[in-house]
C-alpha cells in the first residue's frame, strides 16, 4: 500500500543539487532575453543557516529594480518548496566590475572595454578585448620598446589558460 504523495520537495537536496535547481528556474523565469544568470552561489555559516548568492546581469546592465524584482521570484519558489533545513539569507545583486568575467555573454558585453587578465601559469595581460569566442578571446596589448614609440599587437588568449579576467576601470 502506497503512502499519500507527496509535494516536490528539494530539502533532501545536496548543496550542487539545489543550486542547479535555482539556476533551472531563474533561467526559466527571466523578464527579458537580455537577462542573464552569471553565478548562483549556496555557502553554509552557523549552524542551520545558508546564505544563498545569486549574480544576475543583462547585456545592457542590469539596475537594482530588476534584481529585486528577481529575488521576489526567488524568494517566492524558494519559501514554496523550503530546500534549506533551518534559516537561510537571499542576496540577488549584479556582479559588479571586481567580479571576474566567466561566462560568454559578459566578455561580449564587455567588447572593446580593457580587461587585466591573470593566467594559470600567473603570467598576468592587460588589454583591449577585441573579440570573444568560447575558445579564446582576442586582445590588443600595448608593446613598448625601448627608445620607440608604442606600438599595439593583437594576441589570442585560450580561455582555458585564464585563471581570473576582469574589466580594468579607467577614469581618464
Amino acid at each position: 500500500m502506497r503512502g499519500p504523495e507527496v509535494p516536490f520537495s528539494f530539502s533532501f537536496m545536496t548543496s550542487q543539487d539545489a543550486q542547479q535547481t535555482i539556476e533551472d528556474f531563474l533561467n526559466q523565469n527571466l523578464d527579458s532575453e537580455s537577462h542573464f544568470l552569471v553565478k548562483v552561489s549556496i555557502t553554509h555559516g552557523k549552524v542551520n543557516e545558508s546564505k544563498v548568492q545569486v549574480f544576475m546581469d543583462s547585456d545592457l546592465g542590469i539596475n537594482i529594480s530588476e534584481c529585486v524584482t528577481y529575488n521576489r521570484k526567488l524568494s517566492g519558489f524558494l519559501e514554496e518548496n523550503d530546500p534549506f533545513e533551518g534559516q537561510y539569507t537571499l542576496e540577488v545583486t549584479s556582479p559588479g566590475l571586481d567580479y571576474p568575467l566567466t561566462s560568454d555573454r559578459q566578455f561580449a558585453k564587455n567588447l572593446n572595454r580593457k580587461l587585466h587578465i591573470e593566467l594559470v601559469g600567473g603570467k598576468e595581460l592587460e588589454g583591449k578585448l577585441l573579440a570573444a569566442s568560447d575558445q579564446n578571446l582576442e586582445l590588443e596589448v600595448e608593446e613598448k620598446q625601448k627608445g620607440r614609440k608604442v606600438s599595439f599587437q593583437t594576441i589570442q588568449v585560450p580561455r582555458i589558460d585564464i585563471k581570473k579576467a576582469k574589466v580594468t576601470v579607467s577614469f581618464k
